[in-house]
């Protein structure tokens, strides 16, 4: 059987042994060029300028000799791209750890995202009171607390004369702020009404003169009873009641 090479039209007689064992490729002894032996094959000889003729089998020269492409080069390149392959391989757990690293710091972007635009709603909420002001005692920042000290209610209170002191009242009291979130300690305003409901005595603490200067900055937080007592001048046997206001 005879074969042409699709580049050079050089012509070469092959065997099929010789083709299964190149799996159909050859390569031209003439131009070094690997061409499909299989598309040109043919038991006759083929013209050797491509012109379809086939010439008298006396007049036909002898075919060059045949370099078979061996079937270990095909294999050489599957192992090339196993090669490729199995690299490609070494490289992914790198590729996943960029990956990885990048999730994070989006997750990370979001998460301060959302914390930015959430803001007055966290930093009002009451669990997060407390840190707001240990943060702004660190930073020497101002805590801008939300405040409704119509929330703030009294639960108990008393008058009674100083044991010590004759012309002193002492006065007693439970507060409690029942507002969702922490607020400032408000300033505790008492009078003293006559039979007239007019006022007769009026005095106001801050939450320095009534906690102590220790306390006074700190936040009222909600649902917490806070008991404290004063001291207040009598104001004479025409106050016969006494009422509270928060400021």
């Amino acid at each position: 059987m005879y074969t042409q090479c699709s580049h050079c039209r050089a012509i070469f007689r092959v065997t099929m042994k010789e083709l299964t064992a190149a799996q159909g490729l050859l390569r031209c002894s003439e131009c070094d060029t690997i061409f499909d032996a299989m598309k040109s094959l043919s038991t006759t000889l083929p013209d050797e300028h491509g012109t379809g003729a086939s010439p008298t089998p006396t007049s036909a020269k002898s075919a060059p000799p045949i370099k078979v492409l061996p079937i270990d080069a095909a294999k050489n390149k599957k192992a090339a791209s196993n090669s490729n392959t199995e690299k490609s391989s070494k490289k992914s757990p790198s590729s996943r750890k960029l990956l990885y690293f990048s999730l994070l710091i989006l997750g990370l972007v979001l998460a301060l995202q959302l914390l930015y635009t959430f803001r007055d709603t966290l930093l009002s909420h009451p669990a997060a009171s407390g840190f707001k002001q240990s943060l702004c005692q660190v930073i020497s920042c101002n805590t801008d607390a939300q405040r409704d000290v119509e929330q703030i209610k009294m639960l108990s209170h008393n008058v009674y004369s100083h044991p010590n002191s004759p012309q002193t009242l002492i006065i007693s009291a439970s507060i409690q702020n029942n507002a969702p979130f922490a607020q400032a300690y408000p300033i505790v305003e008492v009078s003293f009404l006559d039979k007239k409901s007019s006022v007769v005595a009026l005095s106001r603490f801050t939450p320095a003169e009534y906690l102590g200067a220790e306390q006074a900055n700190a936040l009222m937080p909600p649902n917490t009873p806070r008991e404290f007592s004063v001291n207040i001048a009598d104001p004479g046997k025409d106050a016969i009641r006494f009422q509270f206001r928060f400021l």
